[in-house]
């Protein structure tokens, strides 16, 4: 393989190891160990007159733009989601986990109506952006959790822990404390998980309410793996099946995203690498160098 990206731009401002990015538009956000959320312009990469987003007592973990674009939530070790307007930088709203523990990762539905935040006392928490208040827990894992995704049609989770299991959960309905759950998603722990945005669309089936996901995950183990997912509305007839296990990284594979054309995978690794997969082939594309650490 052969590195095919060339370096636009480096952004240095943060005082801290960069924990997330997130794409909006024409809007760049990252997040980091120095407290921080950061905004920045795609075209020049200039930091918005907003920015930094200061409001944090502790570490970043995650930053994530709603499907609209319109607002930006951050969580922290300090057991807070922070809501913020990504044009003006303004405060929206402030989430504060029930046990105060950290929050890892946190996730906008498709649909834009809940937020999910999974934390370090190993539950999952479903807050309704309508009312702005929290509209259900999950109850499942045994570690921290690190990786959540929504389901294309929101009406599902898969979640992803420290000691590296996938749980699957009813995220409309709330049948049982957990759908479906594999207990060695990945070995040593799992760090990232998300789903398609195209592969499965539109396949809902009129007749028996099933829907159909690509899921990728990474993990301790330094293996991104792809997953076949299908799930049956109104029931608990929920399934994930291996597809593909993709090899090559040397370290910890921390994060994972599709294109979103979906016919692209992207992983970033402790190795200092990117690599890019085709996930419908489950095959290498290439390699992207470029980080020190």
């Amino acid at each position: 393989m052969t590195t095919v990206a060339n370096l636009i731009h480096t952004i240095s401002l943060h005082q801290s190891d960069v924990n997330w990015v997130a794409y909006s538009g024409k809007t760049l956000a990252t997040c980091s160990g120095d407290k921080t959320v950061r905004l920045w312009s795609t075209e020049d990469f200039t930091e918005y007159p907003c920015s930094p987003l200061c409001g944090h007592g502790y570490y970043v973990h995650c930053c994530v733009f709603s499907p609209f674009g319109t607002m930006l939530a951050s969580c922290s070790t300090d057991g807070k989601v922070i809501l913020w307007d990504s044009k003006t930088g303004e405060k929206k709203g402030t989430f504060e986990h029930p046990s105060k523990s950290g929050i890892r990762v946190c996730r906008f539905s498709p649909n834009s109506s809940w937020l999910v935040t999974g934390s370090d006392d190993e539950t999952l928490v479903i807050w309704d952006m309508k009312t702005k208040k929290l509209h259900r827990t999950l109850v499942g894992h045994t570690a921290y959790v690190n990786a959540v995704a929504y389901t294309p049609c929101s009406g599902f989770l898969v979640s992803g822990s420290s000691n590296g299991d996938l749980r699957a959960w009813d995220a409309e309905f709330g049948h049982g404390p957990c759908l479906w759950y594999e207990l060695e998603g990945h070995d040593l722990g799992v760090m990232c998980c998300e789903f398609s945005p195209t592969f499965g669309a539109g396949s809902t089936l009129s007749s028996t309410g099933e829907v159909q996901y690509l899921l990728a995950t990474c993990g301790n183990d330094n293996l991104v793996k792809l997953w076949n997912f299908r799930a049956r509305f109104g029931t608990t007839d929920v399934s994930l099946t291996l597809r593909d296990t993709l090899a090559g990284h040397r370290e910890t594979v921390m994060a994972v995203c599709f294109s979103s054309s979906g016919n692209m995978l992207a992983s970033g690794s402790g190795d200092k690498t990117v690599r890019l997969w085709d996930p419908l082939k489950g095959e290498p594309l290439h390699t992207i160098e470029g980080h020190s650490r």
